[in-house]
């Protein structure tokens, strides 16, 4: 019998170690040809013109163009120079476009490779005037005499210069008053009761009788007890003074 002829051996197939080497020369060109293309980017970005708007410290808008190979820093010294500025005394704040967020940068981080739309040259503020507080003026005051429970005197230090309601708690707090039940009246003999909008250089006055509708519930009562009170007073201080001219 005739012997079959044997079966012709398989097409040449890459061993696992040229495939790899294939796989691996294939990524590597690839990383060569990405990293060609961010450097050629970087380049364009670098090389180009780079256009925004300054905004000067007087608050001034002027167009600028400078090349994107600028240092930032290099960017400050210029603008200084056209306006006639200290360097050392400004800064650039730099902004970019749509949202106007804050950019941040180092001094030789070039122009091109930031998205600027504005830069605003600010003065710096020394530390010490920064820290220094303002000097506090003198607030005016006046000895107010408030007359209360019929008999009681209290001195408070206000402002002759605010509203009464503004010097009530003030009063309050003298004289143990609550701010519900206190009603401010010219005198004790009168009985007229003071605008609360106006302040005592505009009624002109610096003594007041504090009324207190809990503790007095009748204020005729308490304004003519007030008054008898006041003239007992002057009758006696005629008195006495008689007494003195007739000796």
């Amino acid at each position: 019998k005739r012997m079959k002829a044997r079966a012709p051996p398989p097409p040449n197939q890459p061993s696992a170690a040229s495939r790899i080497h294939s796989e691996h020369k294939s990524t590597a060109e690839t990383a060569v040809i990405s990293d060609q293309n961010l450097v050629s980017m970087k380049e364009n970005m670098i090389n180009r013109l780079v256009d925004f708007t300054v905004v000067l410290p007087s608050g001034v808008e002027q167009k600028w163009t400078v090349q994107g190979s600028k240092a930032v820093m290099d960017v400050l010294v210029d603008l200084c120079s056209q306006y006639h500025l200290n360097p050392s005394q400004h800064s650039l704040e730099l902004k970019s476009p749509g949202t106007q967020q804050v950019l941040s940068y180092k001094p030789n981080t070039l122009i091109g490779a930031l998205d600027v739309q504005t830069v605003l040259l600010k003065e710096k503020i020394p530390e010490e005037k920064a820290k220094r507080p303002l000097p506090r003026v003198p607030e005016k005051s006046v000895r107010l005499v408030v007359n209360y429970l019929k008999t009681q005197k209290a001195v408070v230090r206000v402002s002759p210069e605010v509203p009464l309601h503004n010097i009530i708690p003030a009063i309050c707090e003298k004289c143990e008053v609550s701010q519900e039940h206190i009603v401010l009246l010219r005198d004790g003999i009168t009985g007229e009761e003071l605008e609360l909008t106006k302040s005592l250089e505009e009624l002109g006055i610096k003594e007041l009788y504090a009324w207190d509708r809990k503790k007095e519930p009748n204020r005729k009562a308490s304004v003519s007890s007030d008054a008898i009170e006041k003239e007992k007073t002057r009758l006696l201080g005629l008195f006495n003074a008689d007494r003195s001219s007739s000796k």
